[in-house]
């Protein structure tokens, strides 16, 4: 009984306090809703290039690890680690003395072989030799023939030439060396320019061709740039890294980049061209994502597909044209085709 007057009281003061206040914010019957403030915003042409930063691995133009034919022990190193060579210089020999008797004892046997042939040959029509007997000493000189080739094959098996123009690596034995077919001998390396293979995702594969120029930066000379230019695509994207392998072509003529160097690849890859808007424009409903445009003094719903954000900027797949006004302040108040009031232009 004592608390219900406090209570009449309290809402006897909260309506007073209502029927003050409530009147004056309703707007008249019939009048139109003010046009809101808003903060625009002008749409530009944006390209959707992108700057691709990889890490790649080079080798050299042609690179080789040069192993023995045949088992044996070194009897010579021709060459100094570093050294030019040409194609077919003699890098190292292995001892080949009993080759090279049994190549002498296979060239007299053909020596021989021969000689008798010739004696056959010369009494051919005169029946003083069977034909049978001329044919055998034929045959007898083509198989001597025969095995001096081979002998001669051995001989050679037991010399390592160069294959190509190069520079020599460090040699991994020295004279005494017993060396099998499975010995890594040396490398060798054709560096007057160097391949430069990388990784790009499958995303921009349609953005790489061949002949395409690119730059990369080696952590041995942070301060100089290479340039070069994509030689190869490969034809098949990996489908557990879903990216492709690409192949450059560095040019070295100074000669200061080696096989096995890691390079950051830049590369420029260029893009459709598209309309631009502040990040602040574009707003999500439930249709997907859309921009606020100002045409004819009212404010447009258009709707606007993200492609990419680019430093506070968003190229978008739409109709707004470049050049429209776009909303990038106040959209929480505009309704579809109403009147909006600009009171600023932002960036």
């Amino acid at each position: 009984m004592l608390r219900l007057p406090s209570t009449i009281t309290l809402a006897a003061a909260l309506g007073l306090v209502l029927a003050w206040t409530l009147p004056s914010q309703a707007q008249a019957p019939g009048t139109p809703p003010s046009a809101p403030p808003v903060i625009v915003a002008m749409s530009t042409e944006g390209s959707d290039n992108v700057a691709l930063n990889v890490i790649g691995s080079g080798v050299a133009r042609q690179s080789v690890t040069l192993y023995p034919a045949v088992a044996g022990e070194v009897a010579q190193v021709n060459f100094r680690t570093g050294q030019n060579v040409k194609a077919g210089h003699v890098l190292f020999r292995l001892t080949d003395r009993s080759q090279k008797l049994a190549a002498d004892l296979a060239a007299a046997r053909v020596d021989a072989a021969q000689a008798l042939a010739r004696r056959y040959e010369g009494t051919r029509g005169t029946g003083a030799v069977p034909e049978s007997v001329v044919d055998e000493a034929r045959a007898t000189l083509r198989a001597a023939q025969i095995e001096r080739e081979q002998a001669l094959e051995a001989v050679a098996d037991r010399v390592v030439r160069a294959p190509f123009d190069g520079v020599m690596g460090l040699a991994n034995v020295e004279v005494g060396d017993r060396v099998t077919t499975d010995t890594a001998l040396v490398t060798l390396d054709d560096r007057r320019a160097l391949r430069l293979d990388f990784e790009v995702p499958e995303a921009y594969l349609s953005r790489v061709a061949a002949r395409q120029p690119l730059s990369a930066i080696n952590p041995a000379y942070p301060a100089r740039t290479f340039e070069g230019e994509i030689t190869e695509v490969d034809s098949r994207v990996d489908p557990v890294t879903r990216n492709v392998r690409v192949r450059a072509t560095l040019p070295n003529s100074d000669d200061v980049l080696r096989s096995g160097m890691s390079f950051q690849v830049q590369l420029q890859l260029s893009g459709q061209t598209h309309v631009s808007v502040p990040e602040l424009a574009l707003q999500w409903g439930r249709d997907g994502s859309f921009v606020w445009a100002v045409r004819d003094g009212n404010s447009v719903q258009v709707m606007a597909r993200p492609v990419r954000r680019i430093a506070g900027r968003v190229l978008i797949d739409s109709e707004l044209k470049v050049g429209e006004t776009v909303v990038i302040e106040g959209v929480q108040r505009l309704r579809a085709n109403r009147p909006v009031r600009v009171i600023g232009n932002g960036s």
